[in-house]
């Protein structure tokens, strides 16, 4: 069979258009990252498809008319950055009309008094307006001395709206990628920076740990000495005893903030720690305290952690000596540790019979320096469950704890697994 009424040809005038339309948009310039270059090859490819010598991007601010990247022949002599009063160019009408213009003929148009073309001559012209992030930006535009010798057609229309588009959508990445390296620049300073305040840091805490500890240590030696003296009276020697508990208590604090300093710079050596083990290096160190007050401490197998073992260590000795200080008076101690796996990360519970903590604190449980009891009857720095925390946090994990004062308190380290994560 065949159609009685086959559709009429399409005229050689819109197929030649159409096969142009695939042309230029499939040969439209790649991102080369650089903006100019973009728009000046966007710009040569499209006045030699529509047959006009100049094109124009323009950037519109106020009534000024600021050519921001132009193809032109040889002779004539616009510059990127030649400013022209808006009114008198014909962007002037393709802004006021808001959408494209198409003139083939200024001589017999409607606009054959404006003063762009009383200046220059432009008989033919194609324009779009350019918006930028909402905005108006200025215009993407193509003109000739000569009249065009066919009329434009929507097609043309169509064309440079796209390549409006285009021109749009170049500015647009360009503006974003600056605002992205200025943002880049400003953090690889702000990193500096900071890696310089806390190399200074390091050196201030070191030093005045050091210039700190000695005069103190030099106060307890000079007591010694007294205290070797005959006939000291009973007062006296009690007098020293008391200077003698708040000198150490002084040094127990330096120590601690030095400890806390490290805690938040020290360079991790990740690799897969076995935490059973690190209790058992925290309770080495804790030996004596724990022969003293005859505390008891289990310790259940716990799933491997990423981390670093000698700060997960540190985290665990913390937390035993807090657990073993903070008893009823004439209490035993008992710790239990146990740890768990779950969705990729290790909880690690510390539990204790001791005098519990208050829910509605943790604030002040985990501050630097911040202490619950203010009387002598618990002594130290107030810093070690703020190092506890701020340990566990570097390795990506958070430090709770649940309590209720009198009932004892658990304090639950949570770490990345070492069989789903690493450092």
């Amino acid at each position: 069979m065949t159609d009685d009424n086959p559709p009429s040809p399409e005229p050689p005038a819109a197929r030649a258009n159409l096969q142009g339309i695939e042309r230029l948009l499939s040969t439209a310039p790649s991102r080369s990252g650089d903006l100019t270059s973009d728009l000046q090859s966007a710009l040569s490819l499209a006045a030699n498809f529509f047959g006009l010598s100049i094109g124009i991007v323009s950037q519109v601010s106020g009534d000024d008319y600021v050519i921001e990247c132009v193809h032109q022949p040889d002779g004539l002599e616009l510059e990127v950055g030649q400013i022209f009063p808006l009114g008198n160019t014909y962007c002037a009408i393709t802004l006021q009309a808001n959408d494209v213009v198409s003139i083939d003929d200024m001589r017999s148009s409607a606009f054959n008094e404006h003063p762009c073309y009383e200046a220059f001559r432009l008989e033919s012209y194609l324009g779009a307006p350019i918006r930028v992030d909402g905005e108006l930006y200025g215009t993407l535009n193509f003109s000739s001395p000569n009249a065009r010798p066919r009329r434009w057609t929507e097609a043309d229309r169509d064309l440079v709206r796209l390549l409006a588009l285009w021109v749009e959508s170049a500015i647009s990445r360009h503006r974003l990628n600056e605002r992205l390296t200025k943002v880049v620049r400003s953090l690889d300073q702000t990193n500096r920076d900071l890696r310089e305040r806390n190399e200074d840091l390091d050196f201030y805490a070191r030093h005045a740990s050091h210039d700190l500890q000695a005069p103190l240590k030099n106060i307890l030696a000079l007591m010694e000495l007294f205290e070797m003296e005959d006939g000291i009276p009973a007062q006296v020697t009690d007098d020293l005893g008391l200077i003698r508990d708040e000198v150490g208590r002084m040094l127990d604090m330096i120590k601690g903030i030095l400890r806390f300093s490290r805690s938040s710079r020290a360079e991790l050596e990740p690799s897969s720690v076995n935490l059973s083990a690190c209790c058992d290096d925290a309770l080495s160190a804790l030996r004596e305290e724990i022969e003293r007050t005859g505390a008891r401490v289990s310790v259940s197998p716990i799933p491997e952690v990423a981390g670093d073992a000698s700060l997960l260590t540190q985290v665990m000795q913390n937390l035993f000596e807090n657990a073993i200080k903070y008893q009823p008076p004439g209490q035993q101690p008992e710790i239990k540790v146990s740890g768990r796996e779950d969705g990729g990360m290790v909880l690690v519970d510390v539990t204790d019979n001791g005098i519990g903590l208050d829910e509605e604190k943790a604030d002040m449980v985990f501050r630097p320096l911040g202490r619950l009891h203010q009387n002598d009857q618990y002594l130290g720095s107030g810093l070690g469950l703020s190092i506890c925390r701020k340990i566990v946090r570097r390795h990506g994990g958070e430090l709770t704890y649940r309590s209720t004062p009198g009932s004892g308190a658990t304090f639950t380290a949570k770490l990345p697994a070492a069989s789903r994560h690493t450092i």
